[in-house]
């Protein structure tokens, strides 16, 4: 994949790139890793991996650890079907991200009613988590659904017990 430059080392579509130890640390956090445990299997401090954690949240423009890796699964720097986590290209346009958020992408997407329509509880939940959930691409949502699968998947059947992401 490649990217248009501008003169001054900028992209043309404002985007971001990733560098080798973000790409590292992005990695070793889909898989579940503590501060600690990526300190130690990069042999630098947890001082330095909260500083990378607390750069990459700015960069990316999200609020905390697991919104990072959802945001980078669906911008397809980390792929999706790999285990352990794979990492693909280390760009994020800002288009995709604005679009993303924007749902511009495409023709109109309705997060809530695909939702309703995967059987998720949406209209039982309040009118601050639906308006979350409205904003969700549609990449992000077939995640959600993807991950409520597999849980029900290996779940098995518990009289009484159900299963719930909303």
């Amino acid at each position: 994949m490649s990217f248009e430059y501008r003169r001054n080392g900028t992209h043309a579509c404002g985007g971001v790139d990733l560098t080798t130890r973000e790409m590292d640390i992005v990695a070793m956090l889909a898989l579940g890793e503590s501060t600690a445990q990526i300190a130690s299997d990069l042999f630098i401090s947890p001082h330095t991996v909260a500083a990378h954690l607390a750069h990459l949240l700015r960069k990316i423009r999200v609020a905390n650890r697991t919104e990072l890796v959802a945001r980078l699964y669906v911008e397809g720097v980390l792929v999706q079907g790999e285990w352990p986590p794979a990492t693909g290209h280390r760009h994020i346009c800002s288009g995709s991200r604005r679009a993303a958020r924007e749902g511009t992408v495409g023709m109109s997407f309705d997060a809530l009613q695909a939702l309703r329509d995967a059987y998720h509880p949406v209209d039982l939940i309040p009118a601050e988590q639906q308006a979350v959930l409205a904003e969700l691409t549609e990449q992000e949502v077939e995640v959600l659904n993807s991950v409520r699968d597999r849980l029900a998947a290996v779940a098995g059947e518990v009289e009484g017990q159900t299963i719930k992401l909303l």
